[in-house]
């Protein structure tokens, strides 16, 4: 790795992590430092909080390519995700973009020209770090049944084109009013029933944010999978065993259900016994 002339002379070598080739004409200098700073800096790639940014730091026109199996790109922010896509960088220019699919290499390559000719290229491969954020959003939920008792039955499909594990679960919101889930005599309080494994033992509050899946017990939904899942029973505040509502349980029918990946990235699933 490092910077070549296609002349055969060698200026400014040095071995680094950042580039997998950088070739370029006599009189091209070139930074291949991988910081920011470098002639291509690249930003954001792994870290899913972050938007990845691309900033031209020479004073060359760059023509960048981005390719990758699993990665789709929008680098215009209309919301159009693609794959290879290309754009124009100018001098000092940044350009930040989304990307969506699964966590995967990404080929970059970027041709530098002064005018019409070319003085060199840049041919690199970076991971990026996908959020989950985008597929999340496509788990469709459906109710399975219960009300009678608080008990409260219902399943998750995963419509994404990528798989996508699940590592908490909260209740944001239920109609009728309901104060927390909760179970009786060691019962879990969220049952994945299709895989018959408990996944949060602990009461839950309603409105109190994600509560962790019991480690090992994850939930992992694969493209067009559906898993069915049950709460135990949904109480008001003194609803406990023999009390309240329905002998203890309110009669939930609707349910705004938080659900959170592995990466961080959270949606409400709206739950509807219309629907």
């Amino acid at each position: 790795m490092g910077l070549l002339f296609s002349g055969g002379a060698a200026v400014g070598l040095r071995q680094t992590g950042a580039y997998s080739s950088t070739v370029g004409e006599r009189g091209f200098e070139a930074s291949t430092a991988e910081d920011p700073d470098a002639l291509l800096g690249i930003t954001g790639n792994d870290d899913t909080n972050t938007a990845p940014e691309l900033t031209n730091n020479s004073n060359y026109t760059m023509d960048v390519t981005l390719e990758s199996g699993n990665v789709a790109f929008d680098v215009d922010g209309d919301g159009t995700f693609a794959e290879p896509v290309s754009f124009e960088l100018d001098p000092e220019e940044a350009r930040e973009f989304e990307v969506s699919g699964g966590s995967d290499t990404v080929s970059i390559t970027a041709i530098l020209s002064a005018g019409s000719e070319v003085v060199g290229s840049i041919e690199l491969v970076r991971s990026f770090a996908v959020s989950a954020v985008a597929a999340i959003k496509k788990v469709e939920g459906s109710i399975k049944g219960g009300f009678g008792n608080g008990k409260y039955r219902f399943a998750l499909t995963n419509t994404a084109d990528e798989q996508i594990t699940l590592n908490g679960f909260g209740v944001e919101w239920t109609n009728p009013d309901s104060d927390l889930v909760s179970a009786n005599g060691g019962q879990p309080t969220l049952a994945n029933s299709s895989d018959n494994a408990d996944l949060i033992t602990q009461p839950i509050s309603v409105g109190d944010g994600v509560y962790d899946v019991i480690a090992g017990n994850e939930v992992l939904l694969e493209p067009g999978m559906g898993v069915d899942f049950e709460f135990r029973r949904f109480r008001d505040a003194g609803g406990g065993p023999g009390g309240g509502p329905g002998g203890g349980g309110v009669f939930v029918e609707d349910v705004d259900l938080l659900v959170r990946a592995d990466d961080g990235s959270t949606a409400v699933i709206e739950l509807r016994s219309d629907q």
